[in-house]
C-alpha cells in the first residue's frame, strides 16, 4: 500500500518593523538585467584594455569577440537553464515562502530599489573585470577570452529574467504576491514570504 505524502506546514512569520518587502519577480528580473548590463560594460572595458595595447585595436578583434560571445552564449543558455534550475534559480524556492505577518507591511521604494540595483551593479563588475582580466593574462588576448566571458554572463542574466517571467506566471496563478523580506534582499530566498492578493 502506497504511502501517503505528508503535507507540510509553513507557519507565518512574523515580520519587524523595519524590513522590507522586495518583489521576488521583479528582483529575480533585476539580476538578470544587471547580469546583462555588466556584460555590455565589460566589452566596453575589454575594448579600452585592447586599445591601450601594444597591438591596439582592430575590426577583427571585435568580431572574434562578439562572435565567441555569441557562441558561447549560445552553448551556456541551456546548460546554465538545466543547472540552475537545481539550485540556483529563484522560482525553486517559492514552496518554502510562508506567510507574511505583521503589524507594518512596507514594500520597498524606488530609492531603495535604485540603491540596491547600483550596488549589485558595481559588486558584478568588479567580480566580472577580475575574472576577465585573469582570462585575458592565462589565455591571452585575441578575443577568446573576453568573449566567453560576456557570453556566459549573457547568457547568465537571460536565464535570470526568463526565472522573473515564470515567478511573476505564479503568482497569476496562485493568487499570491512573493517577497523578499529584510532590509535588504541579500539571500533574497532564505527569507521568503508571500501575500494574498484580492480577488
Amino acid at each position: 500500500m502506497a504511502k501517503k505524502k505528508r503535507k507540510r506546514v509553513i507557519d507565518p512569520v512574523n515580520l519587524g518593523d523595519r524590513d522590507l518587502l522586495w518583489g521576488y519577480a521583479r528582483l529575480s528580473r533585476l539580476y538578470g538585467v544587471v547580469l546583462m548590463g555588466v556584460s555590455f560594460a565589460l566589452l566596453g572595458l575589454s575594448v579600452i584594455l585592447e586599445a591601450t595595447s601594444e597591438d591596439g585595436w582592430s575590426w577583427m578583434w571585435l568580431g572574434v569577440t562578439v562572435g565567441m560571445a555569441g557562441i558561447t552564449g549560445l552553448i551556456f543558455f541551456p546548460l546554465l537553464s538545466v543547472w540552475l534550475k537545481r539550485s540556483g534559480l529563484a522560482s525553486i524556492r517559492l514552496p518554502d515562502a510562508q506567510l507574511a505577518d505583521g503589524s507594518r507591511l512596507l514594500e520597498a521604494g524606488p530609492r531603495d530599489w535604485r540603491r540596491w540595483a547600483t550596488i549589485s551593479s558595481i559588486v558584478m563588475f568588479v567580480a566580472s573585470a577580475f575574472m576577465l582580466l585573469f582570462l585575458v593574462a592565462v589565455l591571452g588576448r585575441g578575443g577568446t577570452a573576453e568573449g566567453v566571458v560576456i557570453g556566459v554572463l549573457l547568457a547568465w542574466g537571460v536565464v535570470t529574467i526568463a526565472d522573473g517571467e515564470k515567478i511573476a506566471m505564479a503568482e497569476e496563478e496562485q493568487g499570491r504576491a512573493y517577497w523578499a523580506a529584510g532590509q535588504r534582499p541579500t539571500g533574497a530566498g532564505n527569507r521568503l514570504v508571500f501575500t494574498t492578493r484580492a480577488k
